[in-house]
């Protein structure tokens, strides 16, 4: 049975991670809160091969809005097929330093019944990273 997103797998993705964005990276609010809106406690993340759990996901986001000045996921594609979301997207982020970074995702999401992320497993690529260039 598939997960009901509501929408299209596109606007779901969208506004699920760019939610994300601005509540848990520059909402303000205690990370370890706000991220029980998108993640459930037994998320794991695996990232190019590294494994992450919710809580090191929580630590990182001081760090990320400290980072950049803002950020946003653009989806290109989206399918669902049960609760299993895969997803090709980019993510643009400026930074305060100056300059950009943008990254290239691809990304399988298991959901929850109640549409939050039980578990991702992605590659990426970065495109541009002026962090590096200097």
């Amino acid at each position: 049975m598939s997960v009901d997103l509501g929408t299209t797998p596109e606007e779901f993705a969208s506004e699920f991670l760019n939610s994300y964005v601005k509540d848990v990276i520059f909402g303000g609010e205690n990370p370890e809160q706000s991220i029980d809106r998108y993640y459930t406690p037994d998320f794991v993340q695996i990232t190019d091969g590294t494994e992450t759990d919710r809580a090191a996901l929580a630590e990182h986001a001081p760090a990320a809005s400290q980072t950049f000045e803002n950020a946003q996921y653009t989806v290109h594609e989206a399918l669902l097929s049960g609760n299993t979301l895969a997803l090709r997207l980019t993510f643009d982020g400026s930074l305060k330093a100056g300059g950009t970074i943008t990254m290239e995702y691809y990304t399988f999401a298991e959901l929850s019944d109640d549409r939050r992320f039980k578990r991702v497993t992605q590659i990426t690529r970065t495109l541009r990273n002026d962090m590096m260039s200097s």
